[in-house]
């Protein structure tokens, strides 16, 4: 997948990591996604569908210095799930990549808290699991 997406590095970019996010989760839910804002929520959003029955966004965190809570990073997760339960979509979730140890620790944490967002670790090679 690090071919399709440009990089031979270790880890993708971002950016990549967006790319393939999109990829991954417009073949998942069977609806082309692309950046867009939906009604009443004033936040572009990674992954929209044409009709914004689906709204995610694609994030792509490590461990602050590879082992440590990331706080700071954990603040914009939250700011996230809030914003999607905002939206008026039918289907909302977070994608994230890099080190699966972040969203889990961040629904270990504040997991009972989130009712209406759905959290998903894709891994480089395409791979897509559902949170818990």
């Amino acid at each position: 997948m690090r071919e399709i997406f440009g990089t031979t590095e270790e880890q993708l970019s971002p950016r990549a990591f967006e790319d393939l996010a999109r990829s991954a989760m417009s073949a998942h839910f069977g609806v082309p996604l692309v950046m867009g804002q939906v009604p009443g929520v004033p936040k572009a959003f990674d992954l929209v569908s044409p009709d914004g029955s689906v709204v995610g966004d694609a994030k792509y965190f490590t461990l602050v210095q590879g082992h440590r809570l990331p706080p700071a990073k954990f603040s914009v997760i939250a700011e996230h799930v809030w914003l999607l339960e905002k939206t008026r979509a039918s289907t909302r979730f977070l994608v994230f990549g890099n080190q699966r140890e972040v969203p889990q620790l961040w629904l270990k944490r504040y997991g009972s808290l989130v009712s209406a967002v759905d959290f998903y670790f894709l891994t480089e090679d395409g791979d897509l699991e559902l949170l818990t």
